[in-house]
């Protein structure tokens, strides 16, 4: 039920003080894991062992530890994997971004531009849409990205447009 209700109010709506960060371990997902992880190991071994209690509660409590670290290490590779794929393969979002080129860009070989997406430095091959070479610190705009490669025009040719 506590992973439901943190699913449908989101972590920060329980949270008595919104001006810290969220801990990554004390929030209702990490508890709801804990309590998933305590009972699957403690129910079965009460009902069908002979433990003591002590053993019983020992090894529950060791269960719910390890689900709570195997939720939050999941849920950050999940993350990290979800920002930079995102940030390299959607157009939508990619569309019109400024960037700089890193490595000249010329008509016949690829070079490679750097851009900033939600707070991370990005760098990606790229191409010109014009013939005309770019060099190292030019500004650019993110016209389209094709198979990893990004399809860049200046700004200064986007910007008389405008």
């Amino acid at each position: 039920m506590l992973a439901v209700f943190a699913m449908l109010n989101g972590v920060g709506f329980a949270r008595r003080n919104r001006s810290r960060a969220p801990s990554a371990f004390f929030n209702l997902p990490a508890v709801a894991a804990f309590a998933i992880g305590f009972g699957a190991a403690g129910y079965p071994l009460a009902t069908r062992t002979r433990l003591p209690a002590w053993g019983i509660v020992l090894i529950a409590v060791g269960a719910g530890a390890l689900a709570i670290s195997g939720m939050i290490t999941l849920l950050a590779q999940w993350a990290f994997r979800g920002v930079s794929a995102a940030s390299a393969g959607d157009e939508e979002q990619i569309q019109g971004q400024l960037a700089v080129v890193t490595r000249d860009i010329t008509a016949s070989t690829p070079g490679e531009i750097s851009y900033s997406s939600l707070g991370r430095e990005m760098k990606v091959p790229a191409r010109g849409l014009s013939t005309k070479a770019l060099a190292i610190g030019a500004d650019v705009v993110i016209d389209r990205i094709e198979d990893g490669v990004a399809f860049v025009e200046e700004w200064a040719v986007v910007e008389q447009r405008l």
